[in-house]
């Protein structure tokens, strides 16, 4: 048995930022006009929390990023969101979701920060790529600016662990794009309405009409 047997990330956060920090530099990089160099500053190593910068071809183009901004790194946070002003700030996978992300020691500042919502309803979600389990299904959740968002479900996957061994299909779970971001709710009743009948009993009906799958 592998680490990646019982948690896909056996080093957490720190090993989450070593394989997106590559993949954050070039999106900041692209983002900005005129951008060449990002420069970054470690604001926690243990919880892989980077700042990102990059000189745009004027100061109005100059763009920051976090990646993985968490309740121990929120005062930096808060901080350059204060001096940002109108340039851009992106936040890369954020463990924050509002105030109660924080406790009670940040109640006024996180309140003055927030402003009675969210992080999402401050920076709105412009990329998501989710999996998920949803009634045992493999589920994807993608997101593109302006595009709306699109839940999919992947068939016939074959795993050792938590380890996909074997990708299956990746298949839509509708038809057109959905307004908003589906809540747990929701992409259950889409996956009742697309699968009808739960995985297990796919599994053992196939079973039952094709036999084992390691005797086909």
């Amino acid at each position: 048995t592998s680490p990646e047997d019982l948690d896909p990330w056996p080093g957490g956060l720190p090993q989450i930022a070593e394989y997106a920090l590559p993949l954050a530099r070039e999106c900041l990089r692209k983002a900005v006009k005129g951008g060449s160099e990002v420069q970054e500053v470690v604001l926690s190593k243990d919880d892989g929390c980077v700042q990102l910068y990059c000189q745009g071809e004027t100061p109005a183009d100059d763009a920051m990023m976090i990646l993985q901004p968490g309740a121990e790194t929120f005062d930096e946070l808060r901080q350059l969101d204060g001096a940002v002003g109108d340039r851009l700030l992106v936040l890369v996978n954020p463990k924050i979701i509002g105030p109660q992300s924080l406790g009670l020691f940040q109640g006024a500042v996180a309140k003055d920060f927030f402003r009675g919502g969210t992080l999402r309803d401050k920076f709105p979600v412009t990329y998501c790529a989710q999996e998920s389990s949803c009634r045992s299904e493999d589920v994807r959740l993608v997101h593109e600016y302006g595009k709306g968002w699109r839940a999919y479900y992947v068939d016939d996957a074959e795993f050792e662990g938590q380890n996909m061994i074997s990708e299956g299909t990746i298949l839509p779970l509708h038809d057109d794009p959905l307004d908003a971001r589906p809540s747990y709710e929701e992409l259950q009743d889409l996956v009742i309405e697309k699968l009808k009948l739960p995985v297990y009993v796919r599994k053992m009906r196939e079973a039952g009409e094709k036999g084992p799958r390691f005797l086909r």
